[in-house]
């Protein structure tokens, strides 16, 4: 009864380092994950080239607005921060939504003179395109 419980235990202890060292990634998987490394890597969140484009062409031909935050709130809005509650932000027109790929929990909204891509739930500002309006 003994060896049958040492064996166990052995057994045990041995799947045990194994998975431990694959979750670390193992050296086999540690040289594939710096190969992969090397490759671009497309995140949710961000505001791509393609988007860019599109944004900056929709607006192109549009008069500028002569637009303005109060002289207190002008560009108080940083990337990686919450947008300020007392910030006025406006909705893109629907036909430039209709244009833009869909990032399920984001938002682009127009704040004074830039667009920038939000959060929605949390209201932390993931990137900015400046004076694009």
């Amino acid at each position: 009864m003994r060896v049958i419980a040492l064996v166990l235990v052995a057994a045990l202890a041995a799947t045990t380092a194994v998975a431990r060292e694959n979750d670390r990634g193992g050296p086999k998987a540690r040289g594939a994950r710096e190969a992969r490394s090397t490759e671009v890597v497309v995140r949710a969140g961000g505001v791509n080239l393609t988007v860019q484009q599109t944004i900056r062409t929709y607006y192109a031909d549009k008069p500028k607005k002569a637009r303005g935050l109060p002289p207190g709130q002008a560009r108080k809005y940083a990337r990686g921060k919450r947008l300020p509650p007392g910030i006025a932000k406006q909705s893109l027109p629907p036909d430039l939504e209709r244009r833009l790929p869909v990032q399920a929990g984001y938002q682009y909204v127009a704040v004074d003179s830039d667009v920038l891509l939000i959060a929605v739930s949390t209201g932390i500002v993931v990137d900015i395109l400046m004076d694009v309006l």
